[in-house]
């Protein structure tokens, strides 16, 4: 468990007036679905699982020079642009031709159909990076296949691969809650998931879990019924604000981590 925000902070959502207070969030189970499993809904067209699996670099420059200094190699380092704007920059590979950028991060990201996506590698230095690889990529959602890498061929001579796929997905129901002294209230849902698909939001409160009142529950004993049956169904009594109280139905099932959710994919 994380610890979250002070009461202070979650005032704005929670309406509480205890400053100084820090409450543990809670996140309810995810697991990594067996191979062969087929998640039910499928992941949303627009969101797509990338990453730059490497690329094969020229040994020289298109007019004959080194990439560095005395013969030394290129520290080639790749991004990937939609609409003009970078969402993927890898780490720097260092003294190579054949990157492959380990470290990168590893994440469904939404793109809508149409968008300009641009691919570029480039050779980092002190003064000034150098391009390697300015590539436009065309009819991106077509190319997503989990079976082939994305091949971009450079005017440099260059190649780059891009693993293309549809999002990855986990098994869970994409919930995060506190417990408070007042009442369980929900921190945060994960937008691809089964909670979100029930209409839960941040800062509903959670009153009835299994028929049971939260207010009434033993330490421990909310977290307990939550992941005991998240698998078979879970029944919640919810309100937000002066809202009237409603019933939710939730049950284990897809969630597609969006990049910039706390939630990773493999």
């Amino acid at each position: 468990m994380n610890l979250s925000q002070s009461a202070c902070g979650l005032g704005l959502v929670f309406g509480s007036l205890a400053c100084g207070v820090v409450y543990p969030e809670v996140q309810t189970p995810l697991r990594t679905p067996p191979p062969g499993f087929s998640l039910a809904p499928p992941p949303p067209a627009d969101l797509l699982y990338i990453r730059f699996e490497g690329a094969d670099v020229p040994a020289r420059t298109v007019d004959g020079r080194s990439w560095d200094e005395g013969g030394g190699l290129p520290d080639p380092y790749a991004k990937l642009l939609v609409n003009g704007k970078e969402i993927i920059v890898t780490p720097v590979d260092s003294d190579t031709l054949r990157p492959q950028w380990a470290e990168q991060v590893r994440a469904n990201y939404r793109i809508a159909r149409g968008s300009v996506v641009r691919v570029e590698v480039w050779d980092k230095n002190p003064i000034k990076s150098r391009p390697i690889c300015t590539e436009e990529v065309d009819n991106f959602h077509e190319q997503a296949n989990p079976e082939h890498p994305l091949e971009v061929d450079c005017e440099s001579g260059a190649r780059v691969r891009l693993v293309v796929e549809p999002a990855h997905g986990r098994l869970g129901l994409g919930l995060f809650y506190e417990l408070h002294t007042e009442g369980a209230y929900v921190t945060r849902v994960l937008e691809e998931s089964p909670a979100r698909r029930a209409g839960l939001a941040a800062g509903d409160a959670i009153q009835i879990v299994q028929g049971q009142d939260v207010l009434k529950m033993e330490e421990g004993k909310l977290q307990s019924l939550i992941n005991a049956n998240a698998s078979l169904g879970l029944e919640m009594t919810v309100k937000r604000g002066e809202g009237a109280a409603r019933q939710v139905r939730l049950r284990d099932g897809a969630i597609y981590p969006v990049v910039g959710e706390p939630v990773g994919v493999d």
